[in-house]
């Protein structure tokens, strides 16, 4: 049988009852050669036997120029070849072609269980397109989220687990085999951290660690709602307890969590009045909701999370003192970033390769300076600041790596000692103190690069050697 005659027979089953038609014959032709999409076939050697009208124009090829030819000699970003002796299907990898980074399919062709060639496509033609879906992905995630809150919760394992908490110092590992711990416990814990730490992936971690890891996982903001709002959102309410209510009522979040887990983060928020119900609630097992008078019993762990100390409250009046003996029975502290900088290399490195993936040709890893300088800042937002700094700055910073100039100067500024430790100083003289340690700092920073070090600085190099011999700074 000839090509023609095999073409004609894969046709014909492809349409099977529906048959050609005028419609049919348009639509394998755009198939072939859809201005969309570069379509390249390419044989066991990977020698290109076909290549449609729209790579060839791209490429700035004649109709038919590229047959024959290897297709790393056309695009040698091209793993097509590569495809061909391993078999393997790559879908959407991001591919450089003519200076463009392109999302393409690499598809094995098979006949009679053996490779024969392999073709290519284009998914995307720029990256930049999945940075645009993937942004209507997450309104539609927040959009679905948003209805999930309505639903009954529902038994399901959350996303997160130990794996995903990252830490190689002693500070983290030591909070990790604690949390650990405290997952094989039923009682309940309260986690404490500053802003940006990570508590509510510990939260996740422990729930799912803990043998209610297979219930539901409820979570309440208690600083983002209303404080009228808090009371019917946790313990629910009766049909028509209150202007407003809906007409069936409505389950709190405690008979939610039965049978499984209730995150509450920033518990410190809670209104005083509300303290003593969820008193009451811990204690008993028991929820009343708004307007009615049936008990209910409920079957949780709590998982309380605070960035404020609430021993301080408690001793202010603003937090109940035996509702923090009841919480402070398992406490896992997580640690600032800057009390382990050894982490902060592991973090960035995982920002580069997840979080900045579509950040179109983005660098792949830090210059040394630049680590040092993000080692060297005490990141007073912890963990989430630090991923919005990495993702700030590969947007801008030129590949292969980020530089130290690539990093915004308040890491530089922030880091110099503040004078005030010594005592009341006359304002030129604090000047004069930060400008002394904030240029030491820069030298060391840029290995005592004094081109680099007035580039940081942004002053001319004979200011920077006029204020070298007046605070009589000596370069090692």
């Amino acid at each position: 049988m000839d090509h023609y005659s095999e073409l004609e027979t894969v046709v014909r089953e492809a349409f099977g009852p529906y048959g050609f038609t005028e419609q049919s014959i348009a639509a394998v032709g755009m198939l072939l050669d859809n201005r969309f999409e570069g379509l390249i076939l390419v044989d066991v050697e990977g020698r290109v036997v076909y290549m449609n009208h729209e790579n060839e124009r791209f490429l700035g090829l004649e109709r038919g120029g590229a047959r024959g030819r290897h297709i790393t000699e056309l695009i040698p970003s091209s793993r097509l070849h590569v495809v061909c002796k391993t078999g393997k299907a790559e879908v959407g990898h991001v591919q450089e072609i003519q200076g463009q980074l392109k999302v393409s399919a690499r598809i094995p062709i098979l006949k009679e269980g053996r490779v024969i060639g392999a073709m290519g496509s284009i998914m995307f033609s720029d990256v930049k397109e999945v940075t645009k879906l993937s942004r209507r992905v997450r309104v539609l995630e927040d959009r679905v989220a948003d209805y999930e809150k309505r639903l009954k919760a529902v038994p399901h394992r959350q996303r997160y687990t130990f794996d995903h908490i990252l830490g190689c110092s002693e500070a983290m590992q030591d909070t990790l085999k604690l949390a650990e711990q405290v997952a094989a416990s039923d009682s309940d814990v309260l986690i404490s951290g500053e802003t940006g730490t990570g508590k509510e992936l510990f939260a996740h971690a422990i729930h799912n660690a803990s043998e209610r890891g297979d219930g539901p996982f409820i979570r309440l903001n208690c600083a983002s709602i209303p404080r009228e709002l808090a009371e019917s959102e946790l313990f629910g309410y009766e049909p028509g307890s209150f202007s407003g209510a809906r007409r069936e009522g409505q389950m709190g979040k405690f008979e939610q969590a039965h049978g499984g887990t209730i995150f509450l983060d920033e518990i410190g928020d809670l209104p005083l009045a509300i303290q003593g119900k969820l008193l009451r609630v811990l204690q008993e097992r028991e929820v009343e909701r708004i307007g009615g008078t049936a008990i209910r019993y409920v079957n949780f762990r709590l998982i309380a999370a605070s960035n404020l100390d609430l021993k301080e409250l408690a001793e202010r009046g603003a937090f109940r003192l035996d509702l923090f003996f009841r919480l402070n029975k398992l406490l896992v502290a997580v640690p600032p970033l800057r009390q382990r900088p050894e982490d902060i290399p592991l973090y960035v490195q995982h920002f580069l390769d997840t979080s900045c993936a579509f950040v179109g040709e983005h660098p792949h890893r830090v210059a040394p300076e630049a680590m040092a300088a993000l080692q060297g800042y005490p990141w007073p937002g912890n963990v989430r600041e630090l991923n919005n700094v990495v993702e700030r700055v590969a947007w801008n910073a030129k590949p292969p790596e980020i530089r130290l100039e690539d990093l915004p100067s308040f890491l530089l500024t922030q880091a110099a000692p503040s004078p005030s430790d010594r005592g009341p100083m006359a304002l030129r003289d604090a000047v004069e103190e930060t400008e002394k340690a904030l240029i030491r700092r820069v030298l060391t920073l840029t290995g005592n690069n004094k081109s680099r070090a007035c580039k940081l600085l942004d002053v001319h190099r004979t200011t920077l050697y006029e204020k070298l011999v007046k605070y009589r700074i000596e370069l090692s």
